[in-house]
């Protein structure tokens, strides 16, 4: 018998249980989005500067609780029970111009939505919580944010607010969703980077950030609305399949504009990953926010930012069944961004004299870094950035967290000013060292694990065209990573091998050595950074459960049936 056709009725009824299902799947940005009115409301009713400090705890609270909840949605794969595999569901659907909702069983199809809630969706969620509860302890020891104890329950609520952003980028399976999320981000982001709008580098932060975010958010928007009008929908399922309709001779696209529908919004997407020659904020911003928010930037939002880019260029694109080559040779674009990208970063870290500003080109680096895995285009590049990220996070904040707790006590992010600070403070001194040994990627540690897996995914062969065609990416990944050793250790050898300014001096007037007072932390101070060095150290050696998760994250896509 031929199927009943669909009544608005039956649709209706379908729609509404289905909108049911996203409310309770959409359970950790609630969360966040009650915490950051909640965070508003304590602000507003906390009248003692003393008590402000809660309201960073508080803030640490609700996205511990955000993201136990986005947890429960991580599903794991048994190989015994392959059938009970649920890659993931789309949330929020709505009606589509060109593909009418499907009814089976009273059951809406699960074709098309705004969002997804899928392991790699699930994974930043995690990742994001992690990096701002450890931020906002971070934040606790920051002597420039304590001269404003007041300003700190706006300082909670803004960065509840911006992982609302951050939770959504990487979920997005639309591009007007991917463009709320990214702007719910980018605007919580402004007003951190220039909160201390007092001082010349945060106005300077803040100004930069929004200048440049205004510009990429517009072409990226631009690059939408082309998307929308070659195919008629801005869902990026549909929009593969528009494009997959006549893969033979592309009949009725307009290449040039799908060429630069493409560049415009990774223009966007760069811009959030600070990719050159998009980076240009990067340097100033980092310099100029409070370290805190310049380590949430370097972290929560370059890996949203890798999500929503994964999701975009992974989904939107179809790949021939016969030669695997994609509609659009995004690969090659991204490969050569790579390369720009790190080699910039790193060649620009060798003439900094300012430890943060050194840090921030280094970010720039670490993004080339993951996007030469990102353009080989297989599953093992989506793993290998996965690892990196989580070896990045520890990394990156504990580097971070060292300069600030130097900072507190010298009051200067010059290199030439650490010079000696070993004889001081041994313990930070050995753990920043550790830290910047980590990002290099040399051997016992989480950095190590992350690039061995990053030239894995570039190495390995591809058996479509008899060799290695990544093999120029990964020599162009080793020879930077060899550059960078250089400013990194650059820092090292200021602290362990060269003696403070002015002690030879002081020497030879007075006749005697000049022995530097030793600085000592508090104990929450130095069990924190132990927290940040542990996993660095423990990941370096014991990284296997980190692989596991890594492939339970991209196990859905399947690339095997994304090719029309």
């Amino acid at each position: 018998m031929p199927p009943k056709p669909q009544t608005l009725e039956s649709i209706a009824h379908a729609v509404q249980g289905y909108a049911a299902i996203s409310v309770n799947s959409f359970a950790p940005e609630l969360i966040l989005g009650v915490g950051f009115l909640l965070a508003i409301l304590l602000d507003a009713v906390t009248r003692k500067a003393s008590s402000k400090r809660f309201s960073v705890i508080f803030a640490a609270v609700v996205l511990a609780i955000a993201g136990v909840f986005a947890a429960t949605q991580w599903h794991g794969f048994d190989a015994l029970h392959s059938h009970d595999w649920k890659p993931g569901f789309l949330i929020f659907p709505y009606s589509q111009t060109l593909f009418a909702p499907v009814i089976h069983a009273g059951v809406m199809d699960h074709g098309y939505g705004m969002a997804v809630v899928d392991n790699l969706s699930v994974f930043f969620k995690l990742l994001v919580s992690l990096a701002g509860i450890l931020v906002l302890l971070m934040s606790l020891a920051s002597q420039k944010l304590r001269t404003q104890p007041r300003r700190l329950g706006e300082y909670s609520s803004l960065v509840l607010g911006m992982s609302i952003g951050l939770y959504l980028m990487p979920a997005s399976t639309d591009l007007i969703m991917m463009y709320v999320s990214l702007e719910l981000a980018s605007i919580a982001g402004y007003i951190l980077a220039g909160f201390f709008r007092e001082t010349e580098h945060g106005a300077e932060a803040s100004l930069k950030y929004i200048l440049f975010g205004a510009l990429s958010s517009g072409l990226m928007i631009y690059g939408f609305s082309l998307f929308y009008g070659l195919t008629g929908t801005t869902n990026i399922i549909a929009i593969r399949q528009v494009l997959a309709l006549n893969p033979l001779t592309h009949a009725g696209t307009n290449m040039y504009l799908l060429w630069t529908a493409t560049v415009l919004v990774l223009v966007g997407m760069g811009y959030k990953i600070s990719a050159v020659p998009f980076h240009f904020w990067t340097p100033d911003v980092y310099e100029g926010a409070p370290i805190p928010v310049t380590a949430l930037l370097s972290v929560a939002s370059k890996a949203a930012g890798f999500g929503m880019l994964i999701r975009f260029v992974v989904f939107i694109f179809p790949v021939s069944a016969k030669n695997g080559a994609p509609l659009i040779d995004w690969q090659m674009m991204i490969a050569i961004g790579a390369v720009l990208t790190m080699t910039f970063g790193n060649f620009a870290a060798l003439l900094q004299s300012n430890v943060r500003r050194m840090l921030a080109y280094s970010t720039i680096a670490h993004s080339g870094y993951m996007l030469a895995a990102l353009a080989t285009g297989k599953a093992a590049g989506i793993v290998a950035i996965v690892i990196y990220l989580v070896a990045y996070l520890f990394t990156q904040l504990g580097a971070f967290y060292a300069v600030m707790l130097i900072e507190n006590k010298i009051g200067s992010e010059e290199i030439d000013e650490y010079r000696g600070l070993m004889l001081r403070t041994p313990i930070l001194c050995s753990a920043f060292v550790i830290f910047l040994v980590s990002l290099t990627g040399i051997p016992l540690t989480a950095g190590f694990v992350g690039k061995f897996y990053l030239l894995t995914a570039m190495l390995t062969p591809d058996p479509a065209v008899h060799g290695v065609p990544w093999l120029w990416l990964a020599v162009a990944l080793i020879l930077n990573s060899i550059v960078s050793l250089y400013y990194y250790l650059r820092v090292a050898a200021a602290m362990f091998l060269r003696r403070p300014i002015g002690a030879a001096a002081l020497e030879r007037i007075s006749g005697e050595i000049a022995r530097p007072q030793p600085t000592g932390y508090s104990v929450p101070v130095t069990v924190f950074l132990g927290v940040l060095l542990v996993p660095v150290l423990l990941l370096g050696v014991y990284f296997q459960p980190l692989v596991t998760v890594a492939s339970s994250v991209v196990r859905f896509f399947n690339f095997d049936n994304f090719r029309y």
